[in-house]
């Protein structure tokens, strides 16, 4: 309930004037400071040490190490086909299969990390223009590093070994199945060549008849095969000006394109020329591409980055390509119409011979054609037979990695070294301050202020000195000589109850009708206005057993009227003095009034709101800052509440012993 009370006082402030004080006052927090200094002082010593000790012995050293490859592309391929192929070949290496194959290879360190931290353990950089392919692993000890890298580096290739071994081996079986059908049809076209001599009754014939026949089956076959080249040729040119067509003249360069863009530009131009070639959306390789394109296209973003516009080395290329294609296009043809032309010739040579011996010319032409075309396969297969035995990838070691001599440089040694000691020195000071301020005791003037939200008047260090009462009364003849009405005094706690009387007591003593304000002789007053003594036993003691602090202390901050027939009455004093006059009206004087029961309670209210000011006494570290704030609901009213600091320690006393408008808090009176 006191914590909610609280609350609603400190909300209840926000919008209006800012509260005088400080929640916290900084010499609080200051003063924990310098008396936990040696706390300090230990605790970071003993940070720095443990530092010291985990950031050499505790934390890991990093090393790293790199492995170089150079891939110089397949043997015949042109310049422009190797730089569009590398960044598509790179790319394996971050493949799940290397990459899994690479975690299962080193075992410890790397079996819990999944792909995105196998792929991020293996760093690959790559050239396109120099073909320079470089493998970057890191590791706790230089041998790791360099394992990690040279196992990286034989994982691609013999990937890539694999692959190009596959290739071979699906080339081989179609150079296969083709040579098995020409071999069928070539013994077909024998078959039919035997029969036909055999029905026709033709053994043998002449020599010429033979040379002419076998010039026109010759000529016949060369120009067929002239016309497929020339039909490959055109196909070839065909594709080149689609290809040319789709490649720009010139070409940006920027310095922050990433390897997925320019993979990305690679595989678009590889699916424009498989459909350049007739491959229609249904085919494998069109597909794959068709799925690689999207794949890249959902990853690839734009870089920014410094660029140039240049000429397209691949568009020279390819035009250069192009000439030389449709060159040889050219050629062909004239080829083909020659041969043609001396097919014919042949072919009205052997007209003078009989249709049998046409006919036998065509059989014969067929079973030529059928044999070359079978050679030509033979050819193939033992090329293709060739290279697998002597595989080549195109790729090749430049540099194996060796172990570094040194770790690179760690910021996490740093921190660590930096971070321990400091957290000790935060925890310390945490703990300090938490010593400080534990229980939330308001202990200085402007922590009173901000807590009760109202103005502090006075501070003293009574009653831990018993004689500083009369200092703090006698501060008070700046504003409250002249206060008028009444004042309601009232211990914020009820161990403060007796204080609080108390200094009503000396208030009302000091500025009653004994005590006469700004007069300027000391006057003899009639033994009948003496006061009587106070009951035995109340008021405070010092270490001498005498009793000042009872309510009948005369000495005050101005002049004093002495009784008559007291021990200073007979001092030599003058025979003429001025007798005091009447006594002021209690209008024109301040009446303080203590309250004698708990410091709550509808009554209390009652009497705060009669009162024209309340006065608090509060005692240094007596009462928690959420009770204090919650004053102004116990007592019943918003204003005209001032604040008395009791039994402060003397480095207290040193501080401001007022805080808030204290001339505002004397000036006012609530009451007509």
């Amino acid at each position: 309930m006191a914590r909610q009370d609280a609350d609603d006082a400190v909300d209840e402030e926000e919008g209006g004037a800012s509260r005088p004080g400080f929640p916290v006052d900084l010499f609080r927090l200051r003063r924990a400071i310098v008396r936990g200094r040696w706390w300090l002082l230990a605790a970071g010593a003993i940070g720095a040490a443990l530092g010291y000790l985990i950031a050499k012995f505790v934390v890991e050293h990093t090393y790293q190490a790199t492995a170089s490859l150079q891939y110089s592309g397949l043997p015949g391929e042109p310049q422009h086909v190797v730089q569009r192929d590398q960044p598509g070949l790179v790319a394996a290496a971050h493949s799940e299969e290397v990459m899994y194959a690479l975690r299962d290879r080193m075992g410890e360190g790397l079996e819990t990390l999944n792909l995105n931290a196998l792929r991020a353990q293996v760093v690959i950089e790559s050239d396109s223009d120099t073909g320079l392919i470089s493998f970057t692993s890191w590791g706790d000890s230089p041998e790791r590093a360099a394992a990690i890298a040279n196992t990286a580096t034989e994982l691609f290739l013999a990937f890539h070994e694999e692959r190009r071994r596959n290739e071979l081996t699906e080339e081989l079986a179609g150079v296969e199945e083709r040579a098995a059908v020409t071999r069928t049809e070539l013994a077909t076209a024998r078959q039919t060549y035997d029969a036909f001599r055999r029905a026709n009754g033709i053994s043998d014939l002449t020599a010429e008849q033979e040379a002419a026949i076998e010039q026109a089956a010759s000529l016949r076959s060369q120009a067929d095969l002239g016309h497929a080249e020339v039909q490959s040729l055109e196909a070839r040119v065909a594709q080149l000006r689609q290809e040319l067509e789709s490649t720009p003249r010139t070409e940006t360069h920027s310095s922050g394109a990433s390897d997925e863009q320019r993979r990305l530009r690679q595989l678009r131009q590889l699916l424009a020329e498989a459909r350049g070639q007739g491959l229609g959306d249904s085919h494998p390789r069109v597909q794959a591409l068709e799925r690689q394109v999207a794949a890249l296209e959902r990853t690839a973003g734009d870089t920014p980055g410094t660029s140039h516009t240049g000429s397209n080395p691949v568009y020279s290329q390819i035009a250069t390509t192009l000439q030389s294609a449709e060159t040889e296009l050219e050629g062909a043809r004239q080829r083909v119409a020659t041969l043609e032309q001396l097919a014919v010739q042949a072919q009205q040579r052997t007209a003078r011979f009989s249709e049998i011996e046409g006919q036998a010319a065509n059989l014969l032409a067929q079973v030529n054609i059928k044999q070359e075309h079978l050679t030509t396969l033979n050819e193939e297969r033992a090329t293709i037979q060739d290279l697998q035995r002597d595989l080549q990838t195109g790729f090749r070691v430049v540099a194996e990695a060796r172990p570094p001599d040194t770790a690179l440089p760690s910021k996490k040694k740093y921190a660590v070294a930096a971070g321990i000691p400091l957290a000790f020195l935060v925890i310390m000071v945490g703990a300090l301050l938490f010593r400080e301020l534990r229980g939330l005791k308001v202990q200085t003037a402007r922590e009173v202020a901000f807590w009760g939200n109202g103005p502090v008047i006075g501070t003293t260090t009574w009653p831990r000195d018993p004689r500083a009462l009369l200092d703090l009364i006698a501060d008070l003849d700046d504003f409250a000589p002249d206060a008028r009405g009444t004042m309601l005094v009232v211990g914020s706690t009820e161990g403060d109850r007796e204080l609080a009387a108390e200094i009503a007591r000396q208030l009302n003593q000091d500025w009653t009708a004994s005590t006469q304000v700004e007069v300027p002789v000391i006057a003899a007053l009639p033994a009948s206005t003496r006061r009587s003594s106070p009951p035995a036993g109340r008021g405070y003691y010092d270490d001498d057993g005498d009793e000042v602090l009872s309510g009948e202390i005369y000495e005050g901050p101005t002049e004093v009227a002495i009784p008559t027939g007291s021990e200073l009455a007979l001092l030599d004093m003058p025979t003429e003095v001025e007798q005091p006059g009447e006594l002021p009206d209690p209008a024109d004087r301040l009446i303080c009034t203590a309250w004698a029961q708990r410091p709550e309670g509808q009554a209390l209210r009652r009497a705060a709101r009669l009162a024209d000011r309340v006065l608090v006494v509060v005692s240094s570290g007596g009462i928690g800052a959420t009770e204090l704030a919650t004053i102004r609901t116990r007592l019943g009213v918003d204003d005209s509440i001032g604040y008395v600091l009791t039994g402060v320690s003397d480095e207290v006393a040193r501080l401001p012993d007022r805080c808030g408008e204290v001339e505002t808090f004397w000036s006012s009176r609530t009451r007509a």
